[in-house]
């Protein structure tokens, strides 16, 4: 088969994204960079990494090649929920208005807690407002650090969590799935065989079908939850607010001024931390046009940089540089994309090449598009 046969082949691989969502502290990265040898940069529990929206490189699996979205969860350490929101909703807004199809979306829960309450609670409501009703049969829930739970503790939390409606049973009622990852390539494997060996893997998640029908993101259910966490937020603010007024008070009255100047010091954090939130919530729509702006006019330049490689790629091969593009394998970390490709990317200028694997985020339609999913990994930044 000739090189340009080859190169025909690779451009018309069909590349299935899925989305990989959960709080902090499940393994999201963890899993990502197991399956596709990416190097994506882990966190631990307590902090994320994640910060922005991730790609990871693309791998083959049962023929299908594959690619996974890394997202922050709603309980970011450096993130606000309403950052997260705009973040996701930007990228899956934009790529579904440009054509690229989501085959599924897995959500992460560590099987360590013994509840789902309080940050885990709130983080699957957020996640149930962003994919809806209709992409539950989608879903796998997949549930990680089985090897730091005793076995039989594990089944019988996860017996918990498929049976209780307060817990996982309603999503899985409508069609969800529920699978452990036991930090094997295999366990990974098999969870992304349930999406993807499907007749024609295809979803659209709610928040795709609210935007693109020109809603408001404060308009969409993700959104109007958001805003009503935050207003909640405010009201148990001011509430705290009056009674630290009416300590301050007494210890006036008291002569207790270390009292007082504690208190005080107590009501500078909390009037901060109440603009904030203000903050947060009047920004949300702004905030979600400024993500898209952003990742539009990273696109301009991505559609940019490939035509440039491939203004290269051209050259090499009229000089005779061209040479066969492997099909691809199983395994993670070893990509599909032409030589020839790759040595075009070694060869732009860091920001061209950074442009390039933008561009295989969010591909742009055409020729340019395609060539830009062979420049991954990459990293969508919002800054």
């Amino acid at each position: 088969m000739s090189d340009s046969s080859n190169l025909t082949t690779t451009f018309q691989d069909e590349i299935l994204s899925i989305a990989v969502m959960g709080p902090t502290g499940t393994g999201k990265t963890s899993f990502i960079n197991l399956l596709s040898g990416s190097k994506l940069q882990v966190g631990n529990e307590l902090e994320s990494c994640t910060a922005d929206v991730q790609i990871s490189e693309p791998f083959v699996i049962n023929g299908r090649s594959v690619n996974l979205i890394d997202t922050p969860g709603f309980d970011d350490t450096k993130l606000s929920d309403t950052s997260v929101l705009n973040m996701i909703a930007a990228y899956l807004s934009y790529s579904h208005n440009t054509g690229r199809k989501l085959a599924g979306v897995i959500y992460m829960h560590r099987i360590l807690d013994n509840r789902l309450g309080g940050i885990s609670a709130r983080n699957f409501r957020m996640f149930r407002n962003l994919c809806g009703e209709a992409s539950l049969r989608s879903v796998v829930i997949a549930t990680t650090m089985w090897d730091e739970v005793d076995e039989r503790i594990g089944a019988d939390r996860e017996k918990e969590l498929t049976t209780k409606d307060v817990f996982f049973k309603p999503a899985l009622d409508k069609g969800a799935q529920i699978s452990r990852h036991t930090n094997t390539l295999e366990s990974a494997q098999e969870i992304i065989r349930s999406i993807i060996d499907i007749d024609s893997p295809s979803v659209v998640l709610q928040i795709q079908e609210e935007l693109g029908r020109g809603l408001d993101i404060t308009e969409t259910q993700a959104g109007k939850a958001i805003s009503r966490e935050l207003f909640e937020q405010m009201a148990r603010h001011r509430e705290e607010m009056r009674g630290l007024m009416l300590e301050i008070q007494d210890a006036t009255r008291a002569r207790d001024e270390e009292s007082r100047n504690e208190l005080v010091v107590e009501r500078q954090k909390m009037e901060a931390s109440l603009t904030r939130i203000h903050m947060d919530s009047a920004n949300l729509a702004q905030g979600y046009r400024d993500a898209l702006a952003r990742v539009e006019e990273r696109l301009r330049a991505a559609e940019a940089s490939a035509a440039a490689a491939t203004s290269s790629f051209a050259n090499a091969k009229a000089a005779g540089a061209g040479s066969k593009t492997p099909t691809g394998n199983e395994y993670p970390g070893q990509q599909t994309h032409s030589p020839i490709v790759q040595a075009v990317a070694a060869t732009e200028n860091s920001n061209a090449v950074l442009e390039g694997k933008l561009a295989a985020a969010v591909p742009v339609v055409g020729f340019w598009g395609k060539l830009s999913i062979m420049l991954a990994p990459f990293s969508l930044t919002w800054r």
